[in-house]
């Protein structure tokens, strides 16, 4: 018993089967003249009819070389197989349609659609496909097994570029898949990228990659716990990569210690890395000059450093105030003096207001004479000129902390020292 199919005799009532993997992965990204040629050559294909390029350029409105440059572009994406004649000359050629399917599906790849000629050629069987490569089938199964679907013709063929062209090792690519995965990303085009960037940087076999891995994933721990830190879930930029490598590598700060800073952001508007590393930065300045670790909390903070600063100079000016006391009271003549300068002084300021230079000077001249009237009662009664001045522990600050350009003094080493100890008696007394 015979079944037959009643042939269509004029080719414009019958149709063609176009792939929907051709439809779905390649022609999406195919120029459009090309996909004009491709369909068009199908229709002639599938008919058994031969055309010029000369012919189908006229027919098309496309030109000869652009129909020469859409075969090259199917045949590189897997579509067609060009097929050359004695000589191979330039347009002496077959085309031969692939079946795509085929090529995913089955491991022998042998068969393949109609051809059309281009040229005088004919069609001729396909040759072995890439797909009959046992280890490369197996890799591609193990593939789509760990991704739980079935792979797309453009990502066979990453994958087949991945081990023919890059010289990917089987087990690297696995490895890859598994890393990627394992961080909860199963798009492919994030996979490739690793895998890719893997590649490129000569991580070819498990060990590497795995040492790559582990220093990577510290890396990546930092970034993130400092991202959450400062409020932000973007990923971080590679200027701010850069910058905290800086902090951990170069300057050597753990992780509790950039939080710490990270938390000094909180009252700002605009969490940022730029900050932090501002923070940082000043706090690894104080830890060389007190010669110390930069994870070591100073014994004494620049705040409480501030607060023995401002006792120190309110002892002194208590001091001083006592022993003014006791002059006016030994040497009337000198509080006289004094309360007449503190007169001269309020009218100083008055003349200053109103620019009366001529005022001014005048009062500057009385003030010059009280005061060498004042240094002379001083010692013709036994004290020193300077007796009752505020006496600073450091004449270089005046025990403010800071130099005269405003960086921080000398003295603050000494300084911080005795407010450890001063700290300490203060916290017992309250005790």
């Amino acid at each position: 018993m015979k079944y037959l199919k009643s042939k269509v005799n004029n080719p414009y009532l019958g149709d063609i089967q176009i792939e929907n993997f051709f439809i779905a992965e390649l022609m999406p990204d195919a120029p459009g003249d090309f996909v004009k040629v491709y369909f068009y050559a199908r229709f002639l294909a599938e008919n058994g009819e031969s055309m010029t390029p000369e012919e189908m350029a006229g027919n098309l409105a496309i030109s000869e070389p652009r129909i020469l440059e859409a075969w090259d572009y199917w045949e590189d994406c897997g579509a067609v197989k060009k097929r050359y004649l004695d000589g191979e000359g330039r347009f002496d050629f077959s085309v031969e349609f692939l079946n795509l399917k085929e090529q995913l599906f089955d491991e022998q790849g042998e068969e393949s659609q109609n051809g059309f000629a281009i040229g005088t050629g004919a069609d001729s069987a396909a040759s072995g496909s890439a797909f009959g490569n046992e280890a490369l089938r197996t890799l591609l199964e193990q593939i789509e097994r760990k991704l739980a679907r079935p792979l797309s013709v453009t990502e066979l063929q990453t994958v087949i570029s991945w081990v023919e062209d890059m010289k990917a090792p089987p087990e690297v690519v696995l490895q890859g898949i598994e890393y990627c995965i394992g961080k909860g990303k199963s798009s492919f085009n994030y996979i490739s990228a690793v895998i890719e960037a893997w590649l490129e940087q000569g991580l070819n076999t498990q060990e590497k990659v795995q040492n790559y891995i582990e220093e990577y994933d510290q890396k990546y721990v930092r970034y993130r716990r400092v991202m959450q830190a400062l409020g932000l879930s973007r990923n971080p930029t590679e200027e701010e990569k850069r910058i905290m490598d800086i902090w951990f590598d170069d300057m050597g700060y753990k992780m509790d210690k950039v939080l710490e800073a990270c938390s000094r952001t909180a009252g700002i508007s605009n969490p940022n890395i730029k900050y932090v590393n501002t923070v940082l930065t000043n706090w690894q300045t104080e830890a060389i000059k007190d010669k110390r670790d930069v994870n070591e909390t100073p014994k004494v903070s620049n705040t409480v450093l501030k607060e023995y600063y401002d006792f120190l100079r309110e002892t002194a000016d208590r001091e001083a105030e006592e022993r003014r006391q006791q002059v006016y009271l030994e040497v009337p003549e000198i509080k006289e003096i004094d309360e007449s300068m503190r007169d001269i002084g309020i009218r100083l300021a008055k003349s200053l207001l109103s620019k009366d230079d001529n005022q001014g000077a005048a009062l500057n001249e009385k003030l010059e004479r009280l005061n060498e009237d004042r240094a002379i009662a001083l010692v013709e009664n036994g004290y020193d000129v300077n007796y009752t001045d505020p006496r600073y522990r450091c004449t270089r600050c005046n025990d403010t902390g800071l130099a005269e350009m405003g960086g921080p003094c000398d003295c603050r080493d000494e300084r911080r020292g005795e407010a450890e100890i001063w700290l300490k008696e203060k916290l017992n007394q309250k005790a």
